[in-house]
């Protein structure tokens, strides 16, 4: 992760380059942190050149925009990158940050009392991360057979999931999934990580049919699971409990 500084008057624009995620997280706080507690209360993250940002990223983002506040500054975002457009979109961050098109919109934002124009992203916007997510399952001690729901929300102790995603497509009869049944689970997280695979074992605690769909939703608990596993999905919990906290209309 690469971060440039460039003053424009009272404002500081910061550009990120590269991934935020844990391996860079304390890099980066050290630096944001320093100029906060220095006086620059009034920054621009640009974020063009940011390709992947984790949810631990994005919660200290939320903790920066709130120390700024606490100096009567504030925290504007600019020129999103792709990845971080879909990040909008999904968690409603435009709810939270003010987003500009450009650095120049973005520094007047803190120069002049007129309005400026922000950039509206639509889509959906879903602090659960609603069916945006596979979850690949097989029943242990079944048929050795994969089938594919949709999570619907992730809790500490397990997830809940949909199933069939897709009527046309399945592979296991929903009736086989039977309370206390266990299931071998594997799922990818990308607001934690973009590129690995979370695999663990769970046990059916809930089933309830979906009103208005042809499926059922299922939550699971972890019955066998990664100590880091488990360690970074509570942690993703817990930024999703922050995102939730304030995810509102941001104050003008």
């Amino acid at each position: 992760m690469q971060i440039d500084q460039k003053p424009e008057g009272k404002t500081t624009i910061l550009t990120f380059a590269g991934e935020l995620d844990a391996a860079n997280l304390e890099e980066v706080k050290e630096k944001v942190d320093g100029l906060i507690q220095s006086g620059h209360s009034q920054l621009v993250f640009n974020l063009e050149q940011l390709r992947f940002i984790n949810s631990s990223g994005l919660g200290y983002f939320i903790k920066a925009l709130k120390h700024t506040h606490e100096l009567d500054g504030d925290v504007v975002l600019s020129q999103p990158s792709k990845f971080f457009q879909t990040t909008i979109k999904t968690l409603g961050i435009d709810q939270i940050f003010h987003i500009f098109g450009s650095d120049e919109e973005a520094v007047k934002h803190f120069a002049s009392d007129d309005a400026v124009e922000e950039q509206e992203f639509e889509g959906q916007r879903d602090l659960s991360l609603l069916g945006s997510t596979d979850l690949h399952f097989k029943i242990i001690g079944g048929p050795d057979k994969t089938a594919v729901g949709k999570i619907l929300s992730i809790y500490e102790d397990g997830p809940m999931f949909k199933y069939p995603a897709d009527p046309d497509a399945m592979s296991i009869d929903p009736d086989d999934l039977q309370l206390g049944g266990k299931l071998a689970i594997r799922f990818r997280q990308p607001f934690l990580d973009q590129e690995r695979f979370f695999e663990m074992e769970a046990e059916i605690v809930f089933a309830m049919d979906l009103e208005d769909e042809d499926a059922t939703k299922f939550r699971l608990k972890y019955t066998q699971v990664e100590d880091r596993d488990r360690e970074l999905l509570a942690q993703f919990v817990s930024d999703l409990d922050l995102f939730r906290s304030q995810a509102k209309p941001h104050d003008d």
